[in-house]
C-alpha cells in the first residue's frame, strides 16, 4: 500500500506520504492500485480521478496487454470499475480505455468493493443498497461519488516532475504511446513481430508507429543474425 501511494503522489495526488525518487510505470501501477483498492477505497476515488483528468498519459494499449497477461481475474473488476468511471467523467475522447476496458471482462460474483464492508453483514446490506449502477455493472458495490479534483496536483506540476511522460502526452495515449512505453520498460526489442506481441496491436500497426518515429529521429535499428534489434533515443534536450 505504501508503495503504491508513493508513486501516486510522484504522479500529483495529495496523499501524506513522501513521493516515490522517479516516475513510475503508470500502467503497472493501475495494476497494483487494483488489487490494494479494497483496503483502500479513497485511493481508488483519487485513482479514478486522476485517469479522468490525466488518461492521456496511460498507454492503453499497453494497459489492455498488462491485465490479460498480468492481473489476477479478482482484481480486473476492479480496475475495470474504474477505468469505466473514468470514462464516463470525459467530455470528449468517448473510446477512451475501451480496450482496457474489455480486457477486464466482467464480474463472476459480486460484493462491496471495501474489505471493511465485506466482513460486516450489516455494512454489506447497506453497501448493496447504495450501490450506484455502474458499481452494481462491475460486481464491486460502491455508492456515487464526486471526483476529488482538489486533491490532485494541477497539470504543469506534474509535467514538471515527470518528464519522462512528456511523449505520452503528445500521443494521447495511443498505440504510439505504448511502444514508446514498451522501450521505456525493456529497452532494444528484437524486432517487429516482438513488439506487435507486447504492443497487442497487429505487425502493420506497429510498424506504421516505428515509421513515425523514424521521421522523427527517435529509432535506431541494428542488427543481430536473422533479427533486426530496434531501440529508441531520448528526446534531445531543448
Amino acid at each position: 500500500m505504501d508503495s503504491v501511494a508513493a508513486r501516486w503522489a510522484r504522479l500529483g495526488a495529495m496523499l501524506n506520504v513522501q513521493a516515490a525518487e522517479k516516475t513510475p510505470d503508470v500502467e503497472h501501477l493501475l495494476l497494483d492500485t487494483a488489487r490494494v483498492s479494497s483496503a483502500n477505497t479513497r485511493l481508488f476515488v483519487l485513482t479514478a480521478t486522476w485517469l479522468a483528468a490525466y488518461g492521456d498519459y496511460v498507454a492503453k494499449h499497453r494497459l489492455a496487454r498488462l491485465i490479460r497477461d498480468e492481473l489476477e481475474s479478482e482484481y480486473r473488476p476492479t480496475l475495470g470499475f474504474m477505468l469505466d468511471w473514468a470514462k464516463s467523467q470525459s467530455n470528449s475522447n468517448i473510446a477512451r480505455f475501451n480496450l482496457a476496458i474489455q480486457a477486464c471482462g466482467s464480474a463472476k460474483e459480486s460484493r462491496p468493493l471495501s474489505d471493511v464492508e465485506c466482513r460486516n453483514t450489516t455494512f454489506r446490506r447497506l453497501a448493496e443498497q447504495r450501490a450506484s449502477a455502474l458499481s452494481r455493472k462491475w460486481g464491486r458495490w460502491m455508492a456515487d461519488f464526486e471526483p476529488k479534483k482538489d486533491a490532485l496536483r494541477p497539470i504543469d506540476w506534474i509535467a514538471e516532475h515527470n518528464e519522462a511522460l512528456a511523449d505520452r502526452a503528445m500521443t494521447g495515449g495511443d498505440l504510439l504511446s505504448t511502444v514508446l512505453a514498451e522501450y521505456e520498460a525493456t529497452g532494444v526489442v528484437d524486432s517487429e513481430s516482438e513488439l506487435a506481441r507486447r504492443c497487442g496491436a497487429s505487425r502493420p500497426a506497429v510498424r506504421d508507429a516505428i515509421r513515425r518515429l523514424e521521421m522523427a529521429g527517435r529509432v535506431r535499428r541494428g542488427r543481430s543474425g536473422r533479427n533486426h534489434p530496434i531501440s529508441i533515443t531520448r528526446r534531445p534536450a531543448a
